[in-house]
C-alpha cells in the first residue's frame, strides 16, 4: 500500500467492549496515536445496510441542513491483530515445587492476573499490562529434586515480551 492509499482512505474503527477498562485502555490509545490522524465521529452514526441510500439522504436533508450530513460507503476489511507466542523454560536445583506455585501465583497476582479458564487442562490467566494483553499458562514438573517449569505467554504487541521480561526477574528474585 503506498502513501498516498493510507493518506486517502479513512476507516470506521469499531470497538466493542464488556467493560468500562476495555473502553478506556482503547480510548486511550486512539487519542494517543502518531500514526495518521484519528478522529471522534461527531453527532450520530448509524450502520445503514439494505436501504436505499439516496432515499434516506433525501429524508434526513429535509430534516437536517445537508451541510451538516455526511455520508460514507464502508467496506468491512478483513485484518488480523499479531499474535506474540513466548516461552520460559527454567530449572530450579534443590527447590520444592510449592515454592516455585507460590512463585506463579505471586506474580500473577501482581499483574491482577485473571484466570480466563482452561486448555487441555492447563489453566490460562489473562493479563493487561501497559504494553496491551496477553495469556499466560505454567506447567510445574517435579522430577527426583529438580522442578522444571514451562511457562506459555501469548500476546499483542509488546505485552508478550514485556511480561516475559518481568516474570523472569520476578523468578530470579524470588526463587534464585
Amino acid at each position: 500500500m503506498s502513501n498516498l492509499d493510507t493518506e486517502i482512505r479513512k476507516y470506521l474503527l469499531v470497538v466493542d467492549y464488556e467493560a468500562d477498562a476495555e473502553r478506556k485502555r482503547a480510548e486511550y490509545l486512539l487519542d494517543n496515536w502518531e500514526g495518521g490522524n484519528i478522529e471522534k465521529i461527531q453527532g450520530m452514526t448509524r450502520l445503514a445496510s439494505g436501504v436505499d441510500i439516496e432515499e434516506l439522504y433525501d429524508d434526513l436533508a429535509a430534516k437536517i441542513p445537508e451541510q451538516r450530513i455526511s455520508t460514507y460507503e464502508v467496506n468491512e476489511i478483513s485484518t488480523k491483530a499479531t499474535r506474540t507466542e513466548l516461552s520460559i523454560s527454567h530449572s530450579f536445583e534443590e527447590t520444592n515445587p510449592e515454592r516455585v506455585e507460590w512463585a506463579m501465583e505471586t506474580i500473577l497476582n501482581k499483574r491482577k492476573a485473571v484466570k480466563q479458564g482452561s486448555r487441555d487442562g492447563t489453566e490460562i490467566w489473562g493479563v493487561y499490562s501497559k504494553k496491551g494483553r496477553a495469556e499466560i499458562s505454567y506447567h510445574i514438573i517435579s522430577k527426583n529434586r529438580q522442578v522444571e517449569l514451562q511457562i506459555s505467554i501469548e500476546g499483542f504487541g509488546d505485552a508478550a515480551e514485556f511480561l516475559k521480561k518481568f516474570i523472569q526477574e520476578e523468578l530470579q528474585y524470588m526463587i534464585d
